[in-house]
């Protein structure tokens, strides 16, 4: 699907940064210490500021907007903490926004809206759309190999959610069924499965298939109005891994962790995600992630009752018997 993809302006490059700035004036910088430390020597001028992201409650977010220093244009450098920031600074302002993703680990430079972490979940509010999205080669291959390989999570998750949203549409829930979107999230997996070798090598011609998937995934949740081709119960297991164990890791490797359980349970052919994960060369096992079984199992009970609370979207996750067999499913499935 390379060249077919819709969304945002996109530009794919080297050294992409300074000629940026250099056609800017009075911009502030929302970023994170590791691409920040490799690409800010490329900015050309002084920023009127620099933030560190690291915080999407709305409180600390409504805090940066009432306090920074307005500028003429936001950038975002970093991955989705940065991406959703810079976001939400140029929804509230209404300045021009641009974004550098420095890891594919999440499609949150080509959404709209930002990922809020609000009374123990996850909600999305607002509305951003940057002028462009500048994906720097450079930037990416200047960062760990496994975080860029985590990357396809966000896409890996099609398998699962198309399947939950299937489930619920049969219960009578809406969103209703789209025939297009439920062919797209099959294609999309498909890619995924044919790119996933050349992101192993560290290709940037991965990279940008890589991104260009969650460039036209972005692109499709806003014309439908939600996302429910690719976001459904393992997302939702990352949410609750978050709640319960007060921590997360890389976005993609979470997402792709709660495609492997839920997959499992819901008798989805884990094989297809397993083999996909494979190629890619990402991390998979618990002690790879810095992840424990306990806290896989402890997520896993809360489930059923966290997506009940947080009124989430119906999937396999909702009245989910999670006993002795289900548990020893799923570490068996982990466990290779």
């Amino acid at each position: 699907m390379l060249g077919d993809a819709k969304g945002f302006a996109t530009d794919y490059g080297r050294g992409l940064l300074g000629p940026l700035t250099e056609s800017l004036d009075r911009f502030g910088v929302v970023t994170q210490h590791e691409p920040w430390d490799a690409v800010g020597s490329q900015v050309a001028g002084q920023p009127t500021w620099v933030v560190m992201a690291d915080d999407l409650s709305p409180e600390h977010l409504d805090g940066l907007v009432d306090n920074l220093q307005p500028v003429s244009a936001v950038i975002g450098i970093g991955g989705g903490t940065a991406m959703d920031t810079a976001k939400w600074l140029h929804w509230r302002w209404q300045t021009p926004l641009y974004q550098l993703p420095s890891l594919p680990s999440v499609n949150a430079c080509f959404t709209r809206m930002t990922a809020l972490r609000d009374r123990g979940g996850v909600r999305y509010e607002g509305d951003a759309e940057p002028e462009r999205v500048l994906v720097d080669f450079d930037l990416f291959a200047a960062a760990p190999p496994e975080l860029v390989r985590g990357g396809i999570g966000d896409v890996l998750s099609c398998h699962t959610a198309r399947f939950d949203w299937e489930l619920a549409v049969a219960a009578g829930h809406d969103p209703g069924w789209d025939d297009e979107a439920a062919a797209m999230s099959l294609t999309y997996l498909d890619e995924l499965a044919e790119l996933a070798p050349q992101l192993a090598a560290g290709a940037d011609i991965g990279v940008q298939r890589l991104m260009e998937c969650h460039r036209d995934i972005g692109w499709r949740c806003h014309d439908l109005g939600h996302a429910r081709f690719e976001e459904g119960s393992e997302h939702f297991f990352a949410y609750s891994f978050e709640a319960v164990t007060g921590r997360t890791i890389m976005h993609g490797e979470l997402v792709a962790l709660g495609v492997q359980v839920m997959s499992t349970l819901q008798g989805n052919d884990p094989e297809r995600a397993r083999s996909i994960i494979e190629a890619s060369g990402m991390r998979h096992r618990l002690d790879e992630l810095d992840v424990t079984w306990d806290e896989v199992e402890r997520s896993l009970v809360a489930l059923p009752v966290f997506v009940e609370g947080q009124g989430l979207w119906y999937s396999a996750a909702n009245g989910l018997a999670v006993g002795e067999a289900e548990l020893t499913a799923v570490h068996r499935a982990l466990d290779w």
